[in-house]
This record gives C-alpha cells, sequence and structure tokens, in this order.
C-alpha cells in the first residue's frame, strides 16, 4: 500500500528535531533527531529522491525496506517505530537510535599495532558472543522467508553494553510465499 500523507503540515518538523547525520545509504540519508512527542533520540532514515512525493522505484524500495525491518521484530534487528511522508512529499522512517562500533570498525582497530587499547571490550570470547546473536537474527529472518543480501562487517553494530544489531535491510530478498 503506498503511504499518504497523514502529516498535518508542519507536524513532521515539530516533532523531530534534526541534530547531526549519522550516516548515509544507497538510498537516504541516516539522521538523528531529538522526538519531541516522546522525548528520545531516534534514527531517521530519509529518502534522497529527486522527485518527492512521486511513486518512484526507490520511494517503493525505501518503504519496503521500512516495512521488511518493522516486521522483524527481534532483539538483534532494529526496531522500527513509525513510515510517513515529510511535509515536502518525501518518505522517512524512524528507528531505535543504536550506538556502538561495526564489526568493520572493530576488526580495523584489532589490525592497528596497539590493539590492546580496545582490552576487554573485544576479546575474542565477546566477539564470538556477537557474532553468534548476529547469526541468531539472521536465521530468524530466513524463518519468515527474508534473506538479508548485505550482509558484511559494516552492517552488524556493536554496542557498549552487549548490544549487537544487524543493519540495512535495503536490499533484502523475500520469498514469494512471505506477506511482508
Amino acid at each position: 500500500a503506498a503511504l499518504e500523507n497523514t502529516l498535518d503540515e508542519g507536524s513532521f518538523d515539530a516533532r523531530y528535531a534534526m541534530r547531526t547525520r549519522l550516516g548515509a545509504g544507497g538510498m537516504g540519508d541516516v539522521l538523528l533527531c531529538s522526538d519531541n512527542t516522546i522525548g528520545r533520540d531516534v534514527a531517521v532514515k530519509v529518502i534522497r529522491d529527486a522527485n518527492p512525493g512521486s511513486r518512484s522505484d526507490l520511494q517503493r524500495r525505501f518503504e519496503r525496506e521500512a516495512r521488511i525491518q518493522g516486521q522483524l521484530e527481534h532483539p538483534n534487528i532494529v526496531p522500527v517505530y513509525d513510515l510517513g511522508l515529510r511535509p515536502d512529499g518525501s518518505a522517512f522512517f524512524t528507528m531505535k537510535r543504536v550506538r556502538g562500533d561495526t564489526f568493520e570498525q572493530v576488526i580495523a582497530a584489532l589490525r592497528e599495532p596497539d590493539a590492546t587499547k580496545g582490552g576487554e571490550a573485544h576479546c575474542l570470547r565477546t566477539l564470538l558472543s556477537a557474532f553468534n546473536a548476529a547469526c541468531i537474527a539472521v536465521a530468524y529472518a530466513h524463518a519468515r522467508g527474508v534473506v538479508h543480501r548485505d550482509l558484511k562487517p559494516a552492517n552488524i553494530i556493536m554496542g557498549d553494553f552487549g548490544e549487537v544489531y544487524v543493519l540495512d535491510w535495503g536490499i533484502a530478498k523475500v520469498s514469494d510465499a512471505t506477506e511482508i
């Protein structure tokens, strides 16, 4: 189902106050925003589309990513909170703001000559436990008929308190029998 603009004019800007850019992907940018209604920080992914409001292939894929990620309710997959259109007609979705280092960053740090500065945070047991958590999240997605298709160290993040998340479901493949 296509998105309809259910936001009142200006309500997006009233609810979400942009603080900084967290990153960028193929379809859009991820922004750190304050959710003024709930009173917490959230990550807001906004589509990078030259024709906001149009039903472009990019917008359909963007909405599909939000729905896939949002329906994969697992502790190691970032929860999606909202999906909608901004006042300019461009799509967005909000999700939990996660903190930590990607596996890519951890691996690069361990290659440094002074790799001991990471200390206990990146010992072999911790890394294997985090890898196991990512594997369980992927197994859960597979059981739901979803294949990630872009699983790499940059798309797995480890937090300071043991949290692990599999990120970026933008090119996931969904089996024909799966309703997402």
